[in-house]
């Protein structure tokens, strides 16, 4: 898990798998980021093959914690399998996730 910086802000770089076994350490980085950086965050989870529903669950936290605040969680890319659990699950829609292919 990586923070790097780009035009929008700050953007959290997420590779491998996110599941049960990481999904605490996830919340954690979410939360860090959240208290450490101002404004809204971008997610990029373009290198995620896997993610499972205790993973969602941290991501859709978060999300709800950045809106209470005033913020936004942005996912700005995510592989096929992620983009379809989100599409599955309708929260493609709730983190306003660009069309495959659309520009950052």
């Amino acid at each position: 898990m990586s923070l790097s910086h780009n035009a929008d802000g700050p953007q959290l770089n997420l590779a491998g798998r996110l599941d049960a076994q990481n999904a605490a350490e996830l919340r954690g980085v979410l939360a860090r980021h959240a208290a450490d950086t101002p404004g809204d965050l971008s997610l990029d989870l373009s290198g995620v093959p896997f993610m499972d529903s205790s993973a969602l669950a941290a991501l859709v936290g978060a999300l709800k914690d950045r809106r209470r605040e005033g913020r936004a969680l942005r996912l700005i890319a995510a592989s096929a399998p992620v983009r379809e659990l989100l599409s599955l699950t309708m929260l493609d829609r709730a983190f306003a996730l660009p069309p495959d292919g659309a520009a950052r």
